[in-house]
């Protein structure tokens, strides 16, 4: 090993302050019914996302009163936070950016206050990130009930920790990755929110180019029609009805959970299959650039775009739709398929059986959809297409920087690569 280290617990690397390393509230000290709709934010397991050091939103609260009577729960800016029961494995921290200067930790989290003479409270947040640190404090859980990290153990664990500026260069090397993915997520997210409010604009309120008065109630503008969705498509397929067996590497099996509410391909964890076993799979459909996939069972509602260079099969529960590229509808259909009157089509179809809700696919070439003239979809398509290319170049950079921060990562922190004498972080990461 290069860097020089040392061995402290978790409970000597806290500061030297008061529930520095702390836990949330026992018992009915912090109960659902205690909820306000404004207030202090609470962090729950949703606000430790894997992909990302804090999710700075969907809170519930509690009212500045309660937080008072919780102040040794709060945590602030730079605190590192711990699942302990629940979804083991998740850690954030709290940047130096929040909307909120203060948050109060569920019954499910603990936060630690880091001693800055001792450590980066960034480099704790990585190292914890480390799948070798990470599983070595989730087999301390205790097994007895629902699996759960106590306090104590997490007081402690014990941490291999370089000199602190050798800690501080290794957390600047991760973080400038982390920013690059932040700053792309941020441009995806303003892309995305221009397509959606155009396609809101043109075919929900009526507000096109050239559009006259706003129709009444239920009719439609001149020249739109009501029809199937299946004379809007060249075919619908469904996947295989089986799992196969796992590949270490090798084609993606597009699962359900892969498919965010979002409408993204979220390929951070994914199952392979053997490149052998990819034809047994793609016997029915091929996954192709520009197909719409969506979810018919269990989980409904949720439709993604196949990018460019994506090589895999449809999974269990899920279907795909396929559009005659010279047609160019396949963006408006895939925006359509999140507005109201689409979803208000799904729900009255819905057949709920004894386990799960589905859409029966047998049904779906006759949900209706009201389609706009040609001439006005390709419009849509001319000012929109440029934004979706750039919203699969950026998401696939993402994948990339993801790649090589996580390729990364272990070695920093075990000291493999040694940072000791590298002038600029960034040099460190392109070697």
């Amino acid at each position: 090993m290069a860097m020089f280290q040392t061995e402290f617990t978790i409970a000597e690397i806290a500061a030297n302050e008061k529930n520095a390393l702390n836990g949330g509230p026992f018992g009915s000290k912090l109960v659902s019914s205690m909820y306000a709709e404004k207030g202090v934010p609470v962090i729950r397991g949703n606000n430790l996302p894997f992909d990302k050091k804090f999710h700075d939103g969907d809170f519930v609260y509690v009212t500045k009163e309660k937080a008072k009577e919780l102040r040794a729960h709060i945590a602030r800016q730079g605190d590192v936070i711990f699942t302990q029961r629940g979804t083991l494995g998740q850690i954030g921290i709290i940047p130096n950016y929040s909307i909120y200067d203060e948050y109060v930790v569920s019954q499910s989290q603990m936060k630690l206050t880091v001693n800055s003479e001792i450590a980066d409270y960034l480099y704790i947040y990585y190292a914890f990130r480390s799948p070798v640190i990470m599983g070595n404090l989730i087999s301390c859980a205790s097994s007895s009930g629902v699996p759960h990290i106590n306090l104590q153990t997490l007081r402690d664990f014990r941490l291999h920790l370089p000199q602190i500026s050798i800690q501080r260069k290794v957390a600047s090397i991760l973080t400038a990755y982390d920013d690059l993915i932040e700053n792309n997520t941020r441009r995806i997210a303003i892309l995305e929110e221009m397509a959606r409010r155009l396609f809101e604009e043109w075919f929900v309120l009526y507000r096109y180019p050239g559009a006259g008065d706003a129709p009444v109630d239920d009719q439609l503008p001149d020249g739109w029609v009501r029809e199937p969705i299946s004379r809007l498509y060249q075919g619908l397929f469904d996947g295989p009805h089986a799992t196969p067996a796992p590949a270490e590497n090798g084609p993606i099996f597009l699962g359900i959970g892969n498919v965010t509410e979002a409408g993204h391909l979220d390929l951070s964890k994914i199952r392979h299959i053997a490149e052998e076993d990819f034809p047994k799979w793609t016997k029915r459909v091929t996954p192709a650039e520009g197909d719409i996939v969506f979810t018919y069972e269990a989980t409904l509602n949720r439709y993604a775009l196949i990018p460019p260079g994506f090589n895999g099969c449809l999974g269990r529960r899920m279907a795909l739709i396929r559009t005659a590229p010279e047609h160019r509808i396949n963006l408006f259909l895939y925006y359509y398929f999140f507005s109201q009157q689409w979803r208000d089509v799904v729900q009255a179809n819905i057949l709920s059986g004894a386990t799960v809700d589905r859409i029966p696919l047998t049904s779906f070439p006759s949900f209706p959809v009201n389609r706009p003239p040609d001439g006005l979809i390709h419009q849509f398509d001319d000012l929109v297409r440029p934004m979706v290319q750039q919203t699969q170049n950026l998401q696939q950079q993402n994948t990339r920087l993801r790649a090589a921060r996580d390729l990364l990562l272990p070695k920093l922190i075990s000291g493999e690569i040694d940072v000791s004498r590298a002038p600029l972080p960034l040099e460190i990461a392109a070697e």
